[in-house]
């Protein structure tokens, strides 16, 4: 899920123009950028924008990296500066409105109530709850404002110790550990309460939802589309660690088993073809 370190000759090359170089760096740290973007913007399409973006500064002002942090540092560092301000596409949930959760979370739960029987799931349906786990407690995610969300996704999905988290913040260490901390009650004291996945006895359980919307479909009113979309490849992921997950107790655990997001071919087709229409002369590896 990190942002993957480059290999220090390949970083060299590309600081000093070498194009081929500056390709292998870019499909090195594409993955966990874009996997970033989505957890933090929670719709595909705007993190596809949005990495784009960041590859494409990262590309332009990979001659102002002077070494003084880690690499992969200066990466966050340059996502964080693009995520906090990204204009999206669609319209993101206010901040922090876990009470609109919850009422939203709670309608679907009285929909379905008086048709509910606890039957067996049939394997469609299986596949639905996987996918309404994923962008559920994602959606929960978004609940928080952009810098509590990030704070949260560098400590507990990314894995950053706290002293290189600050630095990507450009915040002292103390002022970090107070951001996360309240990152962590907000969300985590809201999941607990709320989402069976994190805590098998909360009253929100994946399999009622579904079965709403599925009450919801018979009755022809118009449904919103789901904010992420998974292809077959995350979907099967999410199939292998649905039982995982649901053993969990930990709203951090479960961000964690997520699918990893898979970036777009265009992403880097279009970075290539801004650098070879720069330079002309050199051609990138395909």
């Amino acid at each position: 899920m990190k942002i993957t370190p480059v290999d220090e000759q390949v970083l060299q090359q590309a600081t000093q123009g070498d194009l081929r170089a500056l390709d292998k760096l870019l499909v090195t740290i594409q993955p966990g950028v874009f996997n970033l973007c989505v957890r933090m913007l929670g719709n595909r399409d705007d993190a596809a924008d949005a990495c784009q973006e960041i590859l494409l500064k990262v590309t332009t002002h990979l001659g102002s990296f002077k070494g003084e942090a880690a690499f992969t540092t200066w990466v966050y560092q340059v996502a964080r500066n693009h995520l906090l301000n990204a204009v999206t596409r669609t319209r993101e949930v206010p901040e922090v409105s876990f009470e609109s959760l919850s009422e939203t979370l709670q309608a679907g739960l009285d929909l379905g109530r008086d048709t509910w029987d606890n039957r067996a799931l049939q394997p469609d349906e299986k596949l639905a709850a996987r996918e309404m786990a994923i962008t559920c407690t994602q959606g929960m995610l978004m609940r928080l404002d952009r810098e509590h969300r990030l704070v949260y996704l560098l400590d507990a999905v990314f894995g950053l110790e706290s002293h290189e988290a600050a630095q990507v913040m450009d915040i002292t260490a103390a002022a970090y550990r107070k951001r996360l901390s309240r990152a962590r009650h907000a969300l985590d004291g809201f999941s607990q309460a709320t989402c069976g996945v994190v805590n098998q006895q909360a009253p929100c359980q994946c399999e009622k939802q579904v079965h709403a919307l599925q009450c919801l479909a018979r009755s022809s009113k118009p449904q919103r589309p789901p904010a992420l979309r998974l292809d077959d490849q995350e979907r099967a992921h999410a199939a292998q660690a649905l039982d995982q997950i649901m053993q969990m107790s930990d709203m951090a655990a479960v961000l964690r088993s997520h699918p990893q997001w898979r970036a777009p071919d265009r992403l880097l087709a279009a970075i290539r073809v801004v650098l070879t229409t720069q330079t002309p002369t050199h051609t990138l590896q395909s």
